[in-house]
């Protein structure tokens, strides 16, 4: 097997700021749907834009929470609170079926 054969594990990165209810939330529902269509096939980095500013400037976050798909690319981003029904987009983003298509 080859390194085209691997499959692709998308990296995900969520920026939030601080230990809010927002953020919980954000992470929380991030990490469901992730586990729902993406089940051990996914990295999620949860960054602290507090915590890391750096992180942030880097990828030119200006608001949290942001949802930053960056790989597979090209990188796109999903900004504020995040709902199950804004799911068929981030699906598209990261080019996957999902049970609602």
């Amino acid at each position: 097997m080859d390194i085209t054969d691997q499959p692709v594990v998308p990296l995900l990165r969520l920026y939030v700021a601080g230990a809010t209810n927002r953020s919980t939330r954000a992470i929380t529902t991030v990490r469901r749907l992730c586990e729902r269509y993406l089940p051990g096939r996914y990295r999620l980095e949860v960054i602290d834009v507090y915590q890391q500013p750096e992180r942030a400037r880097e990828d030119h976050i200006i608001a949290t929470p942001t949802l930053l798909i960056v790989h597979p690319g090209p990188p796109t981003a999903f900004i504020g609170e995040l709902r199950p029904s804004d799911w068929p987009r981030i699906a598209a983003a990261l080019n996957i079926l999902t049970d609602e298509e």
